[in-house]
């Protein structure tokens, strides 16, 4: 049988661990990747002491953004860049927005989840795709 409708198994541990449920956190955005809202990430986040360095910046200006994160959980550390641009992004933050998207996708690393699920600020079709 297969799994590819139920949400993962630490996934859904860790929403619950947060007072967030499923159905308010993260919805398939095909079968077998689902998006997770950002604030539920930060959540797990803090839940676990996950703590960051300070962005390192690739390259800062006015079109284009990307910064570098890393992130620590205990003695296991992950790194990850986050980038937007016009091309990228609806928000015009693109500092901002590279940051939470950097941030977001270390968490999914260091959580075991990055490939079966994704930050919603990781592609505006992600957030599209939202239930309402």
């Amino acid at each position: 049988m297969s799994n590819k409708g139920v949400i993962p198994a630490r996934l859904q541990e860790l929403i619950l661990a947060v007072g967030e449920t499923g159905s308010t956190s993260c919805w398939q955005v095909r079968p077998g990747v689902w998006a997770v809202n950002h604030k539920t990430l930060e959540k797990i986040s803090a839940h676990l002491k996950i703590r960051f360095d300070q962005p390192v910046p690739l390259a800062v200006g006015p079109e284009f953004v990307a910064l570098c994160v890393t992130g620590h959980l205990g003695d296991v550390s992950e790194w990850s860049v986050g980038e937007a641009s016009q091309a990228t992004s609806h928000n015009k933050y693109y500092c901002a927005m590279a940051e939470k998207r950097a941030k977001d996708r270390v968490i999914l690393k260091l959580v075991g989840l990055h490939g079966d699920a994704y930050s919603e600020e990781e592609a505006d079709v992600f957030k599209q795709s939202k239930p309402a």
